[in-house]
């Protein structure tokens, strides 16, 4: 069953992006459009246009499917993870390696875990 079942996309929008932390502004800057864009989304007076879905998708931490609503995850896992991308964005290059280390070590399965080569490093 859809976790987003009745929930439009300019809903989810503004409730990932809050989730987030992130100002409307913040929101378009990061995907290369104005804040007040963005706001007519979230009131649903436009829809993004299909070259900003990705983006949008990307910059609030999510699939595109999930901004799109064709997904099981829950919302309140969504909103999680989106503060926890958005934290791990905000720290300097150094210091994501350092999490993403951690995140390896503290894995169930390490040896499976390629976290580490999206960033180019060699196991």
């Amino acid at each position: 069953m859809n976790q987003f079942a009745g929930e439009s996309l300019a809903v989810r929008v503004k409730r990932l992006r809050l989730a987030g932390g992130l100002t409307q502004g913040q929101l378009g800057a990061l995907i290369g459009i104005s804040g007040a864009a963005v706001g007519r989304w979230e009131t649903g007076e436009y829809l993004p246009k299909g070259r900003y879905v990705a983006k949008l998708a990307r910059a609030l931490g999510i699939d595109v499917a999930a901004l799109l609503g064709e997904t099981s995850t829950s919302a309140d896992d969504l909103a999680a993870e989106v503060k926890l991308l958005i934290a791990f964005r905000s720290l300097p290059k150094e210091r994501q390696l350092i999490a993403i280390k951690l995140v390896e070590a503290l894995s169930p399965s390490a040896e499976d875990n390629c976290v580490g080569e999206h960033h180019g490093e060699r196991r």
